[in-house]
This record gives structure tokens, C-alpha cells and sequence, in this order.
């Protein structure tokens, strides 16, 4: 009889390995590594299902809150609303997309920390819901593409590994819950919610004076709304154009303000003006 893996004891394990690696390269994280910006935990009129207090930031933020791009999932929530479902599936999408980039452009302990995060901050929790929807458990892959940058694998090879994440992705997409909302409506929640939190890291990376990690979690966020504008805007567009153009000039905002995955030396977006559009694109969906 096979052993079943164990996000938990992976989590454990997985980060003494990560943090080895780290060292090898000369780059663990201080006691002084950035906080990443906190997004709230709902939609408009939706919730999606992250538990507060929970993320990848260490410490505490700005005025108190707790520090972190990403909430633990509530498993009881995605087993029921697709939007939950999909949402944690895009923040893990996010992160991959954020960390080939930056080992691409030779940020490789980054891009290593990237694919680790979302093992222990989102699947640790999702993991049952995946399998209990049917989909196909892949903490396996999630698991390889993490040491991946670290056994003496090269860039393509890593690449294979975060691809096999990615198409694990869209597998465990297509047994999202069932629901009577249109699935268009869907997206644009999920989208919505990558939205809000890529333009509150940004406002965070600006305001900290410190990029780093915030800008770079920010960038998979875009990544991730805009891999589901090219999948879903025409079909938001065909129920409501006005929330398809609020999407699309969010999103082209976002793809001005991280215009690579490494923070460039001046971040000279306008923060105020991103939150301003998330917002519109947030009461768009509230509205249907």
C-alpha cells in the first residue's frame, strides 16, 4: 500500500528543504524581509473564501494586520462555490507564472521561493477539496518544481516542471463545484479578486519603498487575470461590456505597472489610480 503524501508533513519538510537551498545560494530570508500587502477577504458580494491571518508575510503590517498576499483556503467554501474554487486555483497559478519568470531572468532562489509558497499557504487546505471534486491531486508536481531549481536541473527542465503544474491547473479547473451562476459571472469574480490584490501589492511595494517580494507576488496576480482575459473576456464582454472594459483597463493599468517580473528601479505607476480601477472592476461584478 502506497503512502499518502501529506501536505502538512510536505509543508514541514518542504520548507527545511527550501531554506537549505536558499543557503546554498547565499540568499535565506531575514528577520527584515518584506511584508507583502493584505487584500481583503471578500468580493463584492461574494466571498472568496480566504481565512485572515494567514499568508506568506512575516510579522505584521502596516497598523497591525497580519501580513501576506495569500489566505488559507476554506476547504467547506470551495467545496461549494466555484468562485472559492477557482480563485485558490489562480493564486497557485500566479505563483508559478511569477516565479518562471523570475528564474528566468535570473532571480532563481525567487522563483524557487515562488513555486514553495502556495504548497503551504493554499494546498495544504485544497488539496482534499481537489480530490474529493475529482480532480487529480498534483501536490506531486507542485512538490517537484519547487526543488526543481535546486537538484541540478536546467532552466528548460525547470520550465517542464512548472508546466506540468500549470496543466494540473487547468485539469482541476474543469471540476469546479456546480453552480447556477453563469461561468462567465464566475471568471469575472476570480478575476476580479487577482485584480484587487495586484493592485494592493503594488500600493504596498510603493509605500514600503521596498519592491521585492510584494511586486513580484503582484506580477503573478496580473499574470494569472491575464490568462483568464484571453480564456474568458469574450464571454464576460457577450453578458456585460461594461464589466469587460472595466476588466480590460484594469488590466492594461496592471501590465503598465509590472512590466517584468524583477521590480525595476522606480516604480512609477500610479498605486492610487490601480486601487481606483479595481474598485470599478469590483462593482461591476457586485452589480451582475
Amino acid at each position: 500500500m502506497g503512502i499518502k503524501h501529506s501536505p502538512r508533513i510536505w509543508s514541514s519538510v518542504g520548507a527545511l528543504a527550501l531554506l537549505t537551498g536558499l543557503a546554498a545560494c547565499g540568499d535565506v530570508p531575514g528577520d527584515d524581509q518584506e511584508q507583502t500587502a493584505t487584500p481583503s477577504t471578500e468580493l463584492p458580494g461574494q466571498p472568496v473564501g480566504y481565512a485572515e491571518g494567514e499568508g506568506e508575510g512575516e510579522g505584521e503590517g502596516e497598523g497591525g494586520a497580519p501580513g501576506g498576499g495569500e489566505f488559507g483556503i476554506d476547504p467547506d467554501l470551495a467545496r461549494q462555490d466555484p468562485a472559492v474554487y477557482l480563485s485558490a486555483l489562480e493564486v497557485i497559478r500566479a505563483h508559478y507564472l511569477a516565479g518562471i519568470d523570475a528564474l528566468l531572468a535570473g532571480e532563481r532562489s525567487a522563483g524557487a521561493a515562488m513555486f514553495a509558497h502556495p504548497i503551504s499557504e493554499i494546498y495544504i487546505d485544497l488539496e482534499d477539496v481537489v480530490i474529493e471534486l475529482g480532480a487529480t491531486n498534483f501536490l506531486d508536481e507542485m512538490t517537484d518544481a519547487s526543488v526543481a531549481p535546486f537538484d541540478g536541473r536546467s532552466d528548460d527542465e525547470v520550465q517542464l516542471a512548472v508546466q506540468a503544474v500549470l496543466e494540473a491547473i487547468d485539469a482541476a479547473e474543469l471540476h469546479a463545484p456546480a453552480s447556477d451562476v453563469r461561468e462567465a459571472r464566475i471568471y469575472a469574480m476570480v478575476m476580479a479578486g487577482l485584480i484587487e490584490r495586484a493592485s494592493l501589492q503594488y500600493e504596498f511595494a510603493v509605500a514600503s519603498g521596498v519592491a521585492g517580494e510584494a511586486y513580484l507576488d503582484g506580477y503573478g496576480f496580473e499574470r494569472a487575470a491575464a490568462s483568464i482575459s484571453e480564456r474568458q473576456l469574450a464571454a464576460i464582454a457577450s453578458e456585460n461590456g461594461d464589466l469587460a472594459a472595466a476588466l480590460e483597463e484594469a488590466l492594461e493599468a496592471l501590465r503598465e505597472a509590472y512590466p517584468q517580473a524583477i521590480a525595476p528601479a522606480n516604480l512609477e505607476a500610479d498605486a492610487e489610480r490601480l486601487l481606483e480601477l479595481s474598485a470599478a472592476v469590483s462593482a461591476g461584478v457586485k452589480g451582475g
